[in-house]
């Protein structure tokens, strides 16, 4: 078994937080398996190192010691090339509709005009 606890680094931890690393790492050590602490730091904007330190001192604090330490960002590329596959595949396309528009079409349950509309060069080109 391999669980995982995924804090953004862009503040403290809360109790529901605890809760969670709390099962995540129990269930991992009760079925010999392994926690992976993987922080969810996609948000650059809002990450900062003194959050990253406070979680894993908070963890400490709780006797919860990770098997692993994780960044979301360390996969960035390799999720790249994946979306990049997809695409190719037909099985993906980008996007870049407005936020506020996207979700006025999804609350009608209108199809992205990207979704068929588009290309397989041009779903690349704006990925």
């Amino acid at each position: 078994m391999v669980t995982r606890f995924p804090p953004e680094p862009s503040g403290y931890l809360h109790i529901g937080h605890v809760k969670a690393a709390m099962l995540n790492y129990h269930y991992a050590k009760m079925y010999e398996g392994k926690m992976i602490l993987r922080f969810d730091d996609t948000n650059p904007m809002n990450d900062k190192i003194e959050f990253v330190e406070n979680i894993l001192r908070d963890l400490a604090t709780l006797e919860i010691k990770p098997d692993r330490i994780a960044y979301t960002s360390d996969y960035f590329d390799t999720t790249k090339e994946y979306m990049e596959k997809m695409i190719k595949l037909g099985l993906a396309y980008a996007d870049d509709t407005p936020s506020d528009e996207m979700k006025l079409e999804r609350d009608k349950g209108l199809e992205s005009k990207y979704r068929s509309g588009a290309t397989v060069e041009e779903n690349l080109k704006r990925f």
